[in-house]
């Protein structure tokens, strides 16, 4: 579980090497059972594997299948990111905030084009 956990934090934008952190998830994915189908642990691995396919693959998930056992181990994930201190300024916007609602409605944009995409790729690798 090691592997899914550091790339869902680098998914996340957090580097992560606090073994603490990475052992906390896989207690939390134990202890809330979130467990994965069988499809959804072959595609785990596939993902463990090619990892820049995940923005690709949450954002369709977002979309098609919000409760899916891969996605719901992300937001675990983005969970204890968040409570983390020294990820901190990944949450916090206090020095750039010119040009604010650009940057949103660009970051959106870009969400929604990875959701796009994504959904062709899980309907092509038969994901859904």
């Amino acid at each position: 579980m090691l592997p899914e956990a550091k790339i869902f934090a680098q998914y996340l934008d957090a580097k992560v090497d606090d073994e603490a952190l990475l052992i906390k998830y896989t207690k939390a994915i134990e202890k809330l059972k979130l467990s994965l189908s069988e499809k959804e642990a072959s595609v785990l691995r596939y993902l463990i594997k090619m990892p820049f396919l995940l923005p690709f693959a949450d954002g369709a998930w977002a979309f098609l299948n919000p409760k899916n056992g891969i996605r719901k181990r992300i937001m675990v994930m983005s969970a204890f990111i968040e409570t983390e201190p020294q990820f901190v300024q990944l949450f916090l916007n206090e020095k750039d905030v010119s040009f604010s609602v650009f940057k949103m409605l660009f970051r959106g944009s870009v969400a929604v084009l990875r959701g796009i995409i994504g959904v062709f790729l899980i309907l092509v690798l038969g994901w859904k």
